[in-house]
């Protein structure tokens, strides 16, 4: 598919939102995403031609992104019509991690969610560029990204199901599951069992209104920790791009059980807190934009999420920092079961050191004492810890900085 007509199916895409917009939509707490059916021939004429981004653009795409050393693209299923699901992987092998963190994506299981196709479009774009962002995330993780869930029901100009008119994202809990479900099902099985398992599973939607958010699920329908971990990890990527994307508290579910039929509901019930499992949803009207920029506060929320990214989840102080305090990340991370914890000294200090879990409660208390000026490393030793993501703080000097560390075991 040349440019050019993704250029122009993607314009065709905006007319079909502009007329959309006073359309009546779904009931939210059914189901949040997209637009409701119509018969327009405005909603036929762009389903025609993929909603803005069809299967053979994507193949196109796939083509371009397999010429980066970082990128391998693997088939991992066929679809009710028999097209390829493709899943593309994203890691740099040629740094040598001990244990890469797993993070899943994919998008588009409604075929007139385009946006979150283009968000993810976006996240591929920026693992590839030379940024310093890209290269740790490269170096330290591996991207396993699904980017057309479901090319039969973009094909077939659907709006939300398959080829067999089902909607695929509900369809977890169906026997048997629709082919596409059947896929993920198989792939985050074998991604499971593997040393290194999904930690983060993001499922890119697009939401009616001009709002973008996660789908934040309480701690009654899951646990308190859980809870911990959906806020923490939302409010990271919000701080990324600030006055863009709502609190965590815009669309609340699973107020008292955690639902079965949808994919977050399958990491939860079989591996509970040890993945975080999020839909988002992105603007599905005529103010969507800034696809780049989401993409890149949602990467910089995975990186700063899991201690990736060398600087502070937050600094608390009544005054300046002191010249030369410096807080390190942990090496290694993600680690088991020991890491080292560096810091530096400006000069003569108390300085507190502990190790707290996402609901705040302090699990270690590695020093408490005067310590001179100069580079100081501290051992944790978390044999006698459960995998999951702890937050260590140095407080020295009326300054206090907090970085993440992830346990894998």
């Amino acid at each position: 598919m040349t440019h050019r007509r993704y250029i122009l199916s993607a314009l065709a895409c905006v007319i079909l939102l502009s007329a959309a917009v006073h359309a009546q939509m779904y009931a939210p707490e059914r189901d949040p995403c997209g637009y409701p059916d119509t018969t327009s021939s405005l909603y036929k004429q762009v389903a025609s031609v993929g909603w803005g981004y069809g299967y053979d653009t994507l193949r196109y795409d796939l083509q371009q992104w397999k010429k980066s050393p970082f990128v391998v693209v693997d088939s991992i299923g066929a679809t009710v019509q028999s097209r390829t699901m493709y899943m593309v992987t994203i890691q740099d092998t040629a740094f040598s991690f001990a244990v890469r963190t797993r993070i899943w994506i994919h998008a588009r299981t409604h075929p007139n969610e385009v946006q979150g196709t283009w968000v993810t479009n976006e996240i591929v774009k920026i693992l590839l560029s030379n940024t310093p962002m890209a290269k740790k995330l490269r170096d330290s993780c591996v991207f396993n990204i699904v980017p057309m869930y479901n090319p039969d029901g973009v094909e077939l100009g659907k709006l939300r199901e398959n080829a067999n008119n089902i909607d695929i994202e509900s369809n977890w809990s169906t026997t048997p599951s629709q082919p596409e479900v059947a896929v993920l099902r198989s792939m985050f099985t074998r991604l499971m069992a593997k040393e290194n398992p999904i930690r983060i599973a993001l499922n890119m939607h697009s939401a009616y209104g001009t709002s973008r958010y996660f789908v934040y699920h309480t701690a009654a329908g899951t646990s308190p920790l859980y809870s911990a971990m959906q806020i923490r990890f939302i409010d990271t990527v919000r701080s990324n791009f600030p006055g863009a994307i709502q609190p965590y508290t815009f669309f609340v579910s699973w107020t008292s059980t955690a639902a079965t039929q949808y994919p977050e509901s399958w990491f939860w019930y079989n591996h509970h807190e040890k993945v975080l499992a999020l839909t988002y949803e992105d603007m599905n009207d005529t103010a969507a934009k800034s696809f780049d920029k989401t993409a890149n506060a949602i990467l910089h929320g995975i990186g700063d999420y899991l201690g990736i990214l060398d600087r502070p989840v937050f600094v608390a102080a009544a005054t300046r920092l002191p010249e030369g305090f410096e807080l390190s990340q942990n090496y290694p991370n993600p680690f088991n079961p020991g890491t080292t914890i560096q810091f530096t000294l400006s000069r003569s200090e108390r300085v507190l050191v502990t190790v707290h879990d996402l609901l705040g409660r302090r699990v270690a208390l590695l020093t408490d004492e005067v310590m001179d000026a100069g580079m100081h490393r501290l051992q944790w030793n978390a044999a006698s810890f459960s995998s999951g993501m702890y937050l260590y703080t140095v407080e020295a000097g009326g300054v206090r900085m907090t970085k993440a560390l992830t346990l894998l075991r």
